[in-house]
């Protein structure tokens, strides 16, 4: 499988999860008068995913540019 293609199934996977985790049964869980740290439930998970996700989105974004660059590679005496 060509590493493109699997970046791209890894982002796609990534989207998925956080449509999930934003979407209403987990904010649910959350949305109780509870505080942890002094920060309301709801909030401290929106922003710990919300950094998550950026994290982890960065991280197969750098995969791909890393891996990208291997393959790009012009030969000695190549003039393209």
């Amino acid at each position: 499988m060509p590493v493109t293609k699997r970046q791209s199934e890894r982002l796609m996977g990534l989207l998925l999860i956080g449509f999930i985790a934003i979407n209403y049964p987990l904010l649910a869980l959350f949305s109780k008068t509870v505080l942890w740290f002094g920060i309301p439930a709801l909030y401290l998970y929106l922003f710990a995913f919300w950094v998550l996700f950026i994290a982890l989105t960065a991280a197969v974004m750098e995969k791909r540019e890393s891996s990208g660059s291997d393959t790009r590679r012009s030969k000695p005496g190549d003039t393209g």
